[in-house]
């Protein structure tokens, strides 16, 4: 697999077109989520609320006339991985990182030394970020993550 790849392993694949934003561009192998307007790079809070996908193919909005792009919604994929995150074993539940469209293995939120509103709402948004399982063990500085997307 290369990134962008979906696998063709099991009944799980579930391949779908969906809407890209408004001058929003695609980029083969990047995570997305839909932030009600179309399709975004998928962040942390959006994962928390929205359904995570990785494109299917690269797409310039403002080259094309159709901004229907084909996306993995659930299956076995390569996907973008921020580099110096860490590695991820088999098995690890995935999350999106700190860089948006980028996946990294799941760390829990935990509220800091200071207790309010906002700590306990951007723990709890980490937490319900899981997007999917690695397949393989992806090392500190890989740039891609082999992840079942959407399976836990």
């Amino acid at each position: 697999m290369t990134l962008g790849d979906y696998g063709l392993k099991s009944a799980l694949l579930v391949v779908e077109k969906m809407t890209m934003k408004s001058n929003t561009d695609a980029v083969k192998g990047k995570l997305y989520a839909d932030d009600g307007a179309g399709l975004v790079l998928a962040t942390a809070a959006l994962a928390a609320v929205a359904k995570v996908v990785m494109a299917n193919e690269d797409h310039d909005y403002s080259e094309e006339t159709d901004h229907d792009i084909s996306v993995t919604v659930v299956g076995l994929v390569e996907c973008a991985k921020v580099a110096g995150s860490g590695l991820a074993r088999k098995g690890d539940k995935i999350m999106i990182s700190a860089t948006a469209g980028e996946a990294t293995r799941f760390v829990a939120g935990d509220v800091t030394a200071t207790v309010n509103e906002s700590t306990v709402e951007a723990a709890n948004l980490v937490n319900l970020g899981k997007i999917g399982t690695a397949y393989e063990t992806s090392t500190d500085a890989d740039t891609t993550q082999k992840m079942w997307l959407g399976v836990f």
